[in-house]
């Protein structure tokens, strides 16, 4: 609470929320890119060509 600045602990809590959803949406963001990588790569093993 004190190292976000927050003088009451309702408002550390409801940012708290916040943050975790937050996280929660770039880490579905981030699944999503792997994901669709995978799908577009021609090579099962993930390697690049040439490695």
């Amino acid at each position: 609470m004190t190292r976000m600045g927050n003088s009451a602990a309702r408002a550390a809590l409801i940012y708290q929320h916040a943050t975790a959803e937050r996280e929660r949406l770039i880490g579905q963001a981030v699944s999503a890119v792997v994901e669709l990588a995978r799908k577009q790569d021609p090579d099962p093993n993930g390697h690049v060509a040439g490695t």
